[in-house]
């Protein structure tokens, strides 16, 4: 099984916005960016010292524009720092993870620990991250278990991997399975994916090719391509399954597990024996009302994957999820940014510009960066 982390300034940090090859329109977009960087702090701090929003909604602010500015959530942090504590974490956690604070690194460290000390969760979580990134296991597994209930995928697929491995903890395949599928139930990728690896060995419990597949799409859906080579789909951007880059992947993904596990490397066992069997079960648990289920045939009709591409089908299994809004946010975040997409291209459903707009508000404030440079208006 491959072991892979995704580090998490990848989850922490955002996409900086602009044409990087066209030096003209970064000088343009850094502009643009920086008056309205500042206009939106103005507008917040005014709002905030004349009473009008609380301290909690300054940080809801400042992470939701942390997608696009991490220095006006900085501002914004830095707001309310003194008069609430969850202030600190998320300055902590900006210093410490993104990039465009590395020299503030120790200074976020700092702010995480004292945090934690005060018992905050989000911080020990942070802390654990951190420390495992540095390879420092038996730390990271003090916080994270200080981290109770853990909040975040990426910190159950870290304590999945020292099960795995046994770095830092006495090595327990089971218990490195039951945490990667709370790393999936979150909604994290490489933790979904990871999952769905081990569902394809006997490595902490049963083989279970269904459910396998069944995590594995969700994974590529959600973004991590290696989940998706392994499926025999196309990574991002790639017209055709039957790619070169494609069929290569997938060759030593089935090497690797090969030599891991033993199994004989076989014609797209993961396909025929993971969604075949399983495809009317699973269209019976979505009319049932399983989200999760939903979401992955509506993904399949919306991408075109292995179902033909239906939108009407899309918009009635997606449209419930929306409703329930009970699964994670990087789930909800990509549900309401197709949908606005449909309802704005007309897709499956009678065009409606007021449903577009409200469903991309909605994926904006789960964490969506298209669906935020929409709302936003933000200049490439």
């Amino acid at each position: 099984m491959i072991i892979a982390l995704i580090a998490p300034t990848a989850i922490l940090a955002h996409p900086s916005s602009g044409n990087r090859n066209n030096k003209k329109k970064t000088t343009q977009t850094t502009t643009v960016g920086t008056t309205k960087s500042d206009a939106t702090y103005k507008s917040i701090q005014q709002l905030y010292t004349q009473g009008k929003i609380s301290a909690d909604s300054v940080i809801n602010l400042a992470v939701y524009h942390k997608v696009w500015s991490p220095e006006l959530a900085e501002r914004c942090l830095k707001l309310v720092t003194d008069k609430n504590p969850r202030s600190a974490t998320e300055l902590g956690a900006l210093y410490a993870f993104s990039p465009e604070f590395a020299k503030r690194k120790s200074e976020g460290i700092k702010l995480l620990e004292s945090a934690a000390k005060e018992g905050s969760n989000e911080a020990n979580c942070y802390l654990g991250l951190y420390y495992f990134n540095k390879k420092d296991y038996k730390k990271a597994k003090t916080y994270f278990d200080a981290c109770q209930p853990m909040e975040y995928g990426i910190g159950y697929t870290a304590l999945g991997s020292m099960y795995l491995t046994g770095k830092g903890v006495k090595e327990n395949p089971v218990k490195a399975r039951e945490n990667f599928h709370q790393a999936a139930l979150k909604g994290y990728a490489r933790g979904a994916a990871l999952y769905g690896f081990n569902l394809r060995t006997n490595t902490g419990g049963h083989i279970d090719y269904p459910d396998s597949f069944f995590w594995l799409y969700i994974a590529g859906d959600l973004g991590d391509d290696t989940a998706r080579t392994t499926l025999f789909l196309p990574r991002r951007n790639e017209k055709r399954a039957d790619t070169e880059v494609g069929r290569d992947a997938t060759t030593a993904l089935q090497f690797i597990e090969a030599a891991q596990t033993g199994k004989k490397i076989q014609n797209e066992p993961i396909y025929k024996d993971g969604f075949l069997p399983s495809l009317k079960a699973r269209e019976k648990a979505a009319e049932q009302g399983d989200d999760w289920t939903r979401f992955y045939l509506g993904s399949m009709n919306y991408n075109g994957d292995f179902l033909n591409q239906n939108y009407t089908q899309v918009i009635h299994y997606y449209e419930p999820i929306a409703q329930n809004g009970k699964l994670p946010r990087p789930v909800l975040a990509l549900v309401h940014e197709r949908l606005a997409e449909m309802y704005r291209d007309g897709k499956g459903t009678k065009a409606d510009s007021a449903k577009a707009t409200r469903h991309a508000r909605i994926a904006a404030q789960y964490g969506s960066l298209p669906a935020y440079k929409i709302i936003e208006n933000i200049s490439k």
